[in-house]
């Protein structure tokens, strides 16, 4: 058992590593570009030299990353970041949804107004100010393993 454990960590090291060197090695995208992905893959998100999120698409690649700059509702990277704006504001919330939206703007704490401008300046942000890797990958369950892989060894700012 043990040859044969160390024989799978070492074949599925070797695999990962090599198919995440291909990753990085990938020509940098900008958003406009990542959005025409038709294909499923893993996305690396990045500005300059700091990734900031590793995520996987299963369905086509142009789906997905139209919801990075659209509503924080739409993706998780998208939640993350509004929400480290509106903090950096002096906001106190512990966590970002529709409903907070609504009491602050029932609240006066914000008008809609505010709220979409401050929406509008991160999705700005991910369209013209970062950088993206995708990687095209068919094999799912390839794909998830590569997501995990790739999380763990980055360790990027805005995953979980």
């Amino acid at each position: 058992m043990k040859y044969f454990a160390k024989a799978a960590i070492k074949n599925n090291f070797d695999l990962l590593s090599q198919t995440l060197a291909e990753v990085v090695g990938s020509p940098t995208l900008k958003y406009s570009q990542i959005c025409e992905a038709d294909y499923q893959g893993l996305y690396i998100i990045f500005d300059e030299d700091q990734v900031l999120y590793i995520g996987k698409t299963d369905r086509t690649g142009k789906v997905r990353m139209r919801e990075l700059a659209a509503d924080f509702r739409s993706h998780t990277f998208n939640k993350k970041l509004l929400t480290k704006k509106l903090k950096d504001l002096g906001f106190v919330f512990e966590t970002l949804r529709k409903e907070t939206k609504k009491d602050w703007i029932d609240q006066g704490i914000l008008t809609k107004e505010q709220f979409v401008s401050h929406q509008r300046e991160v999705n700005q942000y991910v369209r013209s100010g970062l950088k993206f890797k995708f990687f095209n990958q068919p094999d799912e369950r390839l794909l998830t393993r590569l997501e995990h892989f790739a999380i763990a060894i980055f360790d990027p700012v805005y995953n979980d």
